[in-house]
């Protein structure tokens, strides 16, 4: 009689701890992939040549941490922002991919930003400016326009009263890793979830 129950806990402990262990992978990856690119990319150079950036070699080491779990069922996303008041930030720049099983073949994503257009002399979009966490903010990393406009809604070319948009203000990287995480136990038929994480860093270059 005993045998049934002691089954189910042993194989719902199992269970249990096998999604706790992936929780954890996912952030590390996630802090991973974000201590790696704000240790090795300028924002002043992304910010000029946005095209030219790339940080597949991250995105992909960061999905490696996730290891033994399939690859494949995670998405890694890196973006660039600066911030235009205490609340919100603009996005520079922004990369996403997924890659095989054994992670030997990428394929790039749709991130979920929306990346703006600057350096060009044009006006933004109120897609490009995303919300942020308010502890990540100090007063020093908040632009100040010139007629007291609130930065984040100065989304045409800038002039000699306004400031626009991202074209000052401090710098932040913010990593995502999205994780589809299937229960090994499939005899308890346990749903697939949606692991995530996301981590906001300062660069250290400039």
């Amino acid at each position: 009689m005993c045998l049934p129950v002691l089954i189910v806990l042993y194989l719902g402990g199992y269970a249990t701890m096998d999604m706790i262990s992936s929780t954890r992978k996912v952030t590390t990856a996630t802090r991973s992939l974000v201590d790696l690119v704000s240790r090795t990319m300028s924002p002043a150079i992304i910010y000029n040549k946005p095209q030219d950036a790339s940080a597949t070699s991250y995105l992909s080491a960061s999905a490696v941490a996730l290891a033994p779990y399939a690859l494949n069922n995670a998405t890694e996303q890196i973006s660039l922002l600066r911030i235009c008041d205490a609340t919100h930030a603009y996005v520079v720049w922004t990369q996403a991919q997924t890659q095989t099983v054994d992670g030997s073949a990428v394929s790039a994503v749709t991130s979920t930003h929306t990346a703006g257009t600057l350096p060009a002399n044009q006006t933004q979009s109120a897609a490009n400016v995303i919300s942020i966490p308010s502890s990540m903010v100090t007063a020093p990393m908040v632009p100040v326009s010139p007629d007291g406009s609130n930065v984040c809604t100065n989304f045409a070319p800038g002039t000699s009263t306004k400031t626009q948009v991202g074209t000052a203000g401090g710098w932040l990287f913010v990593g995502t890793v999205n994780y589809r995480y299937t229960p090994g136990v499939s005899v308890l038929s346990l749903p697939t979830m949606m692991l995530t994480d996301t981590i906001y860093m300062s660069p250290r270059l400039y």
